[in-house]
């Protein structure tokens, strides 16, 4: 007999309340949102230091993905 055949079944998923496409819309809107606010606080607290705006850029996009992703799992 097949080993297939022997699996249990898949547990129970609820469906989603929010769609996928506008899940993903929301971690890319907060990651760019905040990604924003970041470089504009680094810009008057550093100048144009461009290695300083990369470092805020990168780091405000993490960390709006994070609280993105965050949001979509609450929802």
């Amino acid at each position: 007999m097949p080993e297939s055949r022997k699996r249990k079944g898949h547990p129970y998923r609820k469906p989603a309340d929010i769609p996928a496409s506008q899940r993903t819309k929301g971690t890319t809107i907060w990651a760019l949102l905040i990604a924003v606010f970041a470089v504009i606080i680094a810009f008057f607290a550093a100048g144009l230091n461009y290695i300083i705006l990369a470092i805020a850029l990168i780091a405000g996009a993490a960390l709006g993905y994070v609280i993105g992703k965050k949001m979509e799992k609450e929802a």
